[in-house]
């Protein structure tokens, strides 16, 4: 009995609308097709991409190819679009001496002349590809021009997409990413948020608990400020890009997002959030004024709160800066709080009258420093490329040194978006009032403020607190003591 093996292979982004339809034609011809050889058959059918070597019921099949004589298929694409894949199998048919059979004509690879030809096929079979894939990413950024969410079927939580291809808003899951941003401004860190959102009961759309990691990708995606990002790659590298502002209603407002992304951004050891009920008013934020670590707080055996001697090592060098009362520097910094109240009231003096001179001075000296950075950074840009022609740094350099001032620049640019952002807000002081007023009020009540809501309120305003006992750690309890230094950094 003579056996053939019938493979049928569509892929899911295949132009034609009807795949079933398609399916059943490929395989009534193929039927067909191996009644006009005399075939006994099997068949083996899937839905998957041509460059994929990961197929189920393609390797069923080679694992099978001693039972046939013949393989099946509408045409050489079929079997693989990957030309490497493509070689390998056609090596495994030439050592089974299976003959191929398509609608076109049957392709013997014992002749040199056919296995030259399915070699040409499979390479063309390969190009095609790829030029099917170049039309469907340019036909995705044209329409993204426009404002349509189509570069992937899976469409952000929060949102549904309508029969124009646009984002709308889905009330029930756009609470949880405004949960998520407003907890982010309060220094709340994911962790601490995953486990808010699994306490309300709050899931992803297919009813899975939302981790830390999807809290994390949730806060960078612009598209809930109204966004339609898209990208086009080529060999692994950005060729073509889409940024079209205002899409879509936003879920998150732009000065929002951006003042979320500005705290992600100066969070580079960890500590910015609050990982944990904070037990003293200044925890989280003390750090070492000889070695710039971060304090540690603990407790003795008599319950005295001490800042713990810093002993980090650098370069073989370890910081022996001596441990200290804890209170007395809490008081002190306290103090300094209330005494930045005038400066606050009279912030609030100057919205009240609506005298925001100052305030846009202050911004368009910040805006024009940096204007200054990105020049800076696209002369370098210019001087990678000049370097690069020369021959002074190779490839690879050159392309992750451009990607590192690529990503410079994306974050001084999205600084300048929050500045203008804030200037044109200006006017609409309303918000800003009601903030100060409540740090006023805030001040008035500071001693009796529980630690962790003193904490959360302190971290509004100080980035951090350096702190130096300015003696080294030793047993000499004769040494002379000397005045600690305390400096604050204000946000």
């Amino acid at each position: 009995m003579v056996l053939g093996a019938i493979y049928l292979r569509l892929s899911r982004n295949e132009e034609q609308l009807d795949i079933d339809e398609i399916l059943t034609n490929h395989r009534n011809a193929l039927i067909k097709l191996s009644e006009q050889h005399n075939l006994s058959y099997d068949i083996y059918q899937e839905i998957s991409s041509g460059v994929n070597t990961e197929r189920a019921q393609l390797n069923l099949l080679l694992s099978r190819l001693d039972e046939y004589d013949f393989l099946l298929v509408m045409d050489i694409d079929r079997i693989s679009r990957d030309n490497a894949y493509a070689e390998q199998i056609k090596q495994m048919l030439i050592l089974h001496d299976i003959t191929i059979l398509t609608p076109q004509g049957a392709i013997d690879l014992s002749q040199e002349s056919n296995e030259m030809m399915f070699s040409f096929q499979a390479m063309m079979a390969n190009f095609e590809y790829k030029q099917i894939k170049k039309r469907l990413s340019r036909g995705r950024l044209a329409s993204a021009e426009q404002g349509k969410w189509t570069m992937s079927n899976r469409v952000p939580l929060g949102y549904k997409k309508n029969g124009d291809k646009r984002l709308v808003i889905v009330e029930d899951e756009a609470k949880i990413i405004r949960h998520i941003f407003q907890k982010t401004l309060e220094r709340v860190s994911a962790n601490e948020i995953a486990k808010q959102l699994d306490t309300l009961g709050w899931r992803s759309r297919n009813g899975k608990v939302l981790t830390s990691t999807h809290i994390s990708s949730i806060r960078r995606n612009v598209v809930y400020r109204g966004v339609v990002q898209a990208r086009r790659k080529v060999n692994g590298r950005i060729a073509d890009e889409v940024f079209v502002e205002n899409a879509h209603e936003s879920i998150i407002p732009k000065q929002q997002w951006l003042e979320v992304q500005k705290m992600l951004e100066e969070n580079t050891n960890g500590n910015f959030f609050n990982k944990k009920k904070a037990s003293r008013r200044l925890q989280n934020l003390l750090y070492c004024d000889c070695c710039g670590r971060k304090r540690y707080l603990q407790c003795d055996g008599t319950d005295t709160d001490f800042i713990k001697s810093c002993s980090y090592k650098i370069d073989n060098n370890k910081c022996q800066d001596r441990g200290h009362k804890y209170l007395p520097v809490e008081k002190f910094v306290l103090q300094k709080v209330k005494e930045k109240k005038p400066d606050f009231e009279e912030e609030l003096k100057k919205l009240k009258s609506l005298d925001t001179t100052d305030i846009e001075r202050n911004l368009s000296i910040q805006r024009s420093s940096f204007e200054k950075q990105i020049e800076k950074f696209d002369k370098r840009q210019r001087n990678l490329t000049v370097m690069r022609m020369d021959g002074e740094i190779s490839k690879a350099d050159f392309f992750e040194m451009r990607d590192e001032n690529e990503q410079q620049i994306k974050q001084i640019q999205q600084q300048i978006e929050l500045i203008d952002t804030q200037i044109e807000n200006l006017n609409n002081t309303d918000e800003d009032q009601h903030r100060l007023e409540h740090i006023i009020k805030m001040l008035d009540s500071l001693d009796k403020l529980e630690p962790e809501s003193c904490n959360t309120f302190l971290k509004t305003f100080i980035k951090k607190i350096w702190f130096s006992s300015n003696s080294i750690a030793n047993h000499n309890t004769k040494r002379t003591k000397e005045k600690a230094t305390i400096k604050i950094e204000w946000s």
